[in-house]
């Protein structure tokens, strides 16, 4: 099994990231810690988080051996944060853009490649260049839901991962247009731990279908 198999196992599980995106260190090691608490197989670490590769490098250590979660980092905007993210072992990279040379960076290293993109040009472009899923956003200032499923239309081949800060309970209208995974960061905090994790297992059972 590639690294790429093995993230796109990790989807399969769970299809839902969950995004560390943090003023410092100290929050990213909090957020990122119930994430993995909660269950989710997917914690994508973003490079706007202080120290990020030293955060990422932690998680893989305390892992134990195959077992998800899978660890990626996000906002790889460019080739040097791409050969930083692998550098520190990220298993996926989450581009907010669609950069070639972060594209033939991820590709060249096995690494499970999420392209951010926007319009159908974007897309298409994206996919090409070698993505195994292009995250389509920012949703919710386009039409949200009503957005995806026109865009669809044309690119229901390409799978795609609905982003854009969007709560949690509107995953169900994602899904139902072809949705087939999720990224959510802030939307997943809540006032306390119980409440943290009780966000994290709905988001969870709705990205899974088991629940509307």
């Amino acid at each position: 099994m590639t690294q790429r198999d093995k993230v796109a196992e990790c989807l399969d599980q769970a299809p839902l990231i969950g995004v560390v995106r943090t003023h410092s260190f100290e929050q990213a090691v909090t957020h990122a810690e119930r994430l993995w608490e909660s269950g989710l197989s997917m914690i994508e670490i973003t490079f706007t988080v202080p120290r990020a590769t030293e955060l990422v490098e932690q998680l893989l250590a305390k892992r134990d051996g195959e077992a998800p979660p899978c660890i990626g980092m996000g906002t790889v905007t460019d080739e040097s944060r791409a050969l930083a993210a692998v550098a520190a072992g990220a298993e996926f990279i989450v581009s907010p853009n669609a950069h070639p040379q972060v594209a033939a960076v991820a590709n060249d290293a096995d690494r499970f490649l999420v392209i951010g993109a926007l319009t159908p040009t974007e897309i298409a472009a994206g996919y090409q260049m070698g993505a195994d899923l292009i995250k389509v956003y920012p949703l919710p200032p386009v039409g949200g839901p009503a957005y995806l499923s026109v865009v669809r239309q044309p690119l229901g081949d390409i799978p795609m991962l609905a982003a854009g800060g969007f709560l949690p309970d509107a995953i169900p209208e994602y899904l139902a247009v072809g949705a087939q995974a999720f990224g959510i960061g802030a939307p997943l905090l809540g006032v306390d731990e119980d409440d943290y994790l009780s966000r994290l297992g709905h988001a969870l059972s709705l990205a899974r279908g088991e629940c509307a």
